[in-house]
């Protein structure tokens, strides 16, 4: 069916697009941070306080991988862990000030990096249809 071979040849373009501009704002990343980290930091900074088992269940990993992960975290200071309010026995993970800063400034510099390549790189039609199609991109990521 013609359909579903574009729609199969979409994804695909869009799949590789999305993998190479991931891989190589990662390889370009200047903060201290390593991909595991900025994830977790991330995903607390959107979310909200969170424990170590719900982060792993997020990140898809086990949570002794998590652990590792917010302990290296925890020793720079970036991560700070309170009580749950609802169960004692639990803490919950939420960024510290420098944290905040310091995942603040790593995204400052991979926009700042995105927006170097689009002044020197492209057109201003192109610009105009590239922040056109990010909340579709945007869309996509929320049904994944």
């Amino acid at each position: 069916m013609r359909g579903d071979e574009e729609l199969l040849t979409t994804a695909t373009a869009v799949r590789r697009a999305i993998s190479l501009l991931e891989r190589r704002t990662r390889e370009s990343q200047t903060r201290d941070l390593s991909l595991p980290e900025t994830a977790v930091m991330a995903r607390l900074d959107r979310n909200g306080p969170d424990s170590i088992s719900g982060l792993a269940r997020w990140e898809q990993i086990t949570p002794q991988a998590m652990g590792a992960t917010v302990g290296g975290l925890e020793s720079r200071a970036l991560l700070h862990r309170i009580p749950d309010p609802d169960d004692k026995r639990r803490g919950l993970l939420s960024l510290t000030e420098a944290g905040t800063e310091l995942l603040r400034a790593a995204r400052d510099d991979r926009t700042k990096q995105i927006a170097r390549v689009l002044a020197d790189n492209f057109t201003p039609a192109e610009i105009a249809e590239i922040r056109r199609a990010a909340p579709l991109f945007e869309r996509i990521a929320q049904f994944l």
